[in-house]
């Protein structure tokens, strides 16, 4: 199975996904942002995500480290970041790490961050992976031997991976020419199919918070969501981030937050009037104590 991709960044400006589409390219590895000039996002990843999602193109996501990215705390840091720019997306393909800053003289310690990195995007819910050159990364950056059961995704252009040869992605040209984008683009075989069964994932301080958030019941219950929104699942979000639970709103039929002030007065006795921590403590502690909102 060799599935043909491209992977794209703020450098490819705006993209023409439609026309990308209809030449035959069937998914598309979007730079989210990265740690290599402080911690950021990718100036097209909002852009590049809503568009390709849009006409139905299949997309994974990546996240390149600085040069510090040498220890299992720098590992856990940029983990957050990244989860902080994914929060209420999904993937077809893998959230990859992207290691290629960092020198070959912390070879193990790269490793450590690595593994720890992808540990914590994967128990968030994300398909990961780990994304370097074959032979400057994976060889002399990496020890690859440590990395089994990581899919592995290896830039290697002119012939196929010598050295890290157990690869699920293959960045084979760095110049490639595809209709909808102006300049050369990155082009990518995948020998695996990621694209069945994509899991959202709504991620915040810490905790997963789908037992409070569910898209389609926010919009349904409320009709100025609905009118202002439809049934975007990343903008329903990003108002119940920033809004909805500051003024109280039900997302879930399993959860009502006046519910759960009014049953526990423990929790009424810290959290006072901070509305959104009645939510993120159900989601964190509350439905393993046994609590119900309903």
């Amino acid at each position: 199975m060799n599935i043909k991709g491209i992977d794209v960044s703020t450098y490819q400006g705006l993209i023409d996904w439609r026309a990308v589409l209809g030449d035959g390219i069937r998914f598309a590895i979007i730079k989210a942002g990265g740690s290599d000039a402080g911690r950021y996002r990718d100036r097209y990843f909002e852009t590049n995500y809503a568009n390709a999602k849009a006409v139905g193109m299949k997309i994974g996501c990546y996240y390149i480290h600085g040069k510090g990215f040498t220890t299992p705390e720098a590992g856990m840091a940029d983990a957050q970041h990244f989860l902080s720019l994914l929060s209420g997306k999904t993937f077809d393909y893998p959230c990859f790490s992207d290691l290629e800053l960092p020198t070959p003289q912390t070879r193990q310690g790269n490793t450590d961050a690595v593994l720890t990195f992808c540990s914590i995007i994967e128990k968030a819910g994300f398909k990961t992976g780990v994304y370097a050159s074959d032979i400057s990364g994976f060889k002399d950056r990496l020890d690859l031997p440590r990395l089994n059961g990581l899919d592995k995704w290896v830039a290697r252009y002119g012939s196929q991976p010598k050295y890290a040869t157990e690869y699920t992605m293959w960045q084979y040209s760095s110049s490639g020419n595809v209709k909808g984008i102006k300049g050369r683009v990155d082009m990518d075989i995948s020998t695996k199919d990621y694209s069945e069964n994509p899991t959202p994932v709504y991620m915040l301080w810490g905790a997963d918070f789908s037992p409070v958030f569910d898209p389609t019941y926010y919009a349904n219950k409320y009709a100025d969501l609905e009118e202002a929104f439809g049934h975007d699942e990343s903008a329903l979000w990003g108002h119940f981030v920033t809004f909805g639970m500051n003024e109280r709103r039900q997302a879930s039929e399993n959860f009502n937050v006046n519910t759960y002030i009014d049953k526990y007065e423990d929790l009424r006795k810290v959290f006072g009037d901070n509305y959104p921590l009645y939510y993120w403590h159900y989601c964190y502690f509350g439905i393993n104590e046994g609590r119900s909102a309903i």
